[in-house]
């Protein structure tokens, strides 16, 4: 099996030939279709500033793309504006640097608190530069308390530049030549680290870090870390907070009672969990939302805006651009609580709900319930446990994604009702 090495001629068709793909009457490829849809800049190329700035990657360029033209149409443009590709980058920008804290949490916990001290910097690095923001780093208490099992493993400067390296955070310059470790077998070796070695943070995250165009060769005593966006818009006025909540709430699902009498509690619990572990692809999230004749009161509706990963998709598949979670005080579901959930769906918020209730297993007579409203109504129901609310709370507050753990749930409950 041999790879593709992609060009930015094979790129350009690959976007080309999806941009024709709903149209009767196609245009031309290698750029007629392209110019149809993106505004020319005054300099340069529109192609250069998408192709250039996600550094080749193809999947980096069709997301980017994505956002560009939600951009255009959220202002009802005609075209691609150079002002689309602009406001597309912060987004993009944003979310890649979540996704980077995300995929690599498991091997480095925490990584997205080191990445955050990055914000406000230069966009590049001497070794004399980076030497002086290791030191710093070590006596962060942030990183020193959450990032311990392995931040010691990476103080000297040619180690720490690997994993950055390696994680594709970092770029290393070399005279005239900017190497970035790309995706697959084409993969570029790490260059040798030198005493005159100069790394680049990867301009995909410069928007979302607020980099300086600046080449950082010392960091003065008088200059404290900040924090981007990153951890910055956690629930909390600090990490230590936000951990100190999570940990309060995983007590909490454990100790709480079962029983009608506890539900306001266990739906208030719910509440929390949908604040503290889901607020960054769910917001808006309301309790005891009434439907306009008030037949329905649903427990938590959440808004669904999620651009990527296991909340797009099923905005897409179920139409769920509004979630609903039902909360349910004791381990054994009975036939009427899938009945209430079905009454959830509408065409309007989406066909997708979430029963939340404190079993620790799932029983084969609860995936009937879910093959019959799939079968007969087009929706889902997806059923969160105990076990799964400690695992999402715990996967928080280590710092992991709790998206793989969800598409788990997904696929196993397709599974079972296929």
């Amino acid at each position: 099996m041999s790879s593709l090495e992609w060009t930015q001629d094979l790129l350009l068709e690959l976007i080309e030939r999806r941009l024709n793909a709903p149209l009767i009457s196609k245009f031309p490829l290698h750029g007629p279709t392209w110019d149809a849809y993106f505004e020319p800049p005054a300099s340069g190329s529109s192609q250069e500033m998408v192709f250039s700035f996600c550094q080749y990657r193809p999947r980096d360029v069709l997301t980017y793309c994505s956002y560009a033209i939600q951009a255009a149409q959220s202002k009802l443009h005609e075209r691609i504006l150079i002002e689309d590709l602009l406001a597309a980058r912060r987004v993009f920008s944003d979310n890649r640097l979540k996704d980077l804290g995300d995929e690599y949490a498991d091997n480095y916990p925490q990584l997205q608190l080191v990445i955050s001290r990055f914000y406000g910097l230069g966009r590049e690095f001497t070794i004399n530069g980076l030497e002086d923001f290791i030191k710093k780093l070590l006596v962060d208490e942030e990183v020193k308390r959450y990032c311990k099992t392995w931040i010691y493993n990476f103080v000297q400067p040619d180690l720490f530049v690997k994993l950055m390296y390696d994680i594709g955070f970092f770029g290393i310059k070399d005279d005239e030549h900017l190497v970035f470790r790309t995706v697959g077998p084409q993969s570029a070796i790490l260059p040798p680290i030198t005493a005159k070695t100069v790394v680049m943070v990867h301009p995909t995250y410069a928007d979302s870090l607020n980099l300086q165009n600046i080449t950082v060769n010392s960091l003065s005593e008088n200059i404290d870390l900040k924090q981007a966006g990153l951890i910055g818009d956690l629930p909390g006025s600090s990490l230590d907070d936000y951990q100190n909540t999570l940990a309060t709430l995983r007590e909490a699902l454990a100790s709480l009672p079962m029983g009608q009498q506890h539900s306001g509690e266990f739906e208030d619990l719910i509440g929390e969990v949908l604040r503290l572990c889901f607020f960054r692809a769910l917001t808006n999230v309301e309790p005891k939302v009434r439907s306009v004749d008030n037949r329905v009161v649903r427990d938590w509706v959440a808004a669904n805006h999620a651009g990527e990963g296991f909340w797009e998709l099923v905005r897409h598949k179920y139409g769920a651009v509004q979630i609903v979670w039902e909360c349910k005080n004791y381990a054994d579901l009975a036939a009427d609580d899938f009945h209430q959930a079905m009454y959830y769906m509408t065409s309007a918020g989406g066909k997708f709900v979430v029963v939340a209730y404190r079993g620790q297993e799932k029983k084969k007579s609860y995936y009937e319930h879910v093959k019959r409203i799939a079968t007969e109504h087009g929706g889902f129901i997806l059923l969160v446990d105990g076990r799964d609310l400690d695992i999402i709370v715990r996967r928080t507050m280590n710092g992991k994604s709790i998206q793989p753990h969800l598409q788990e749930l997904f696929d196993r409950t397709v599974r079972e009702i296929s």
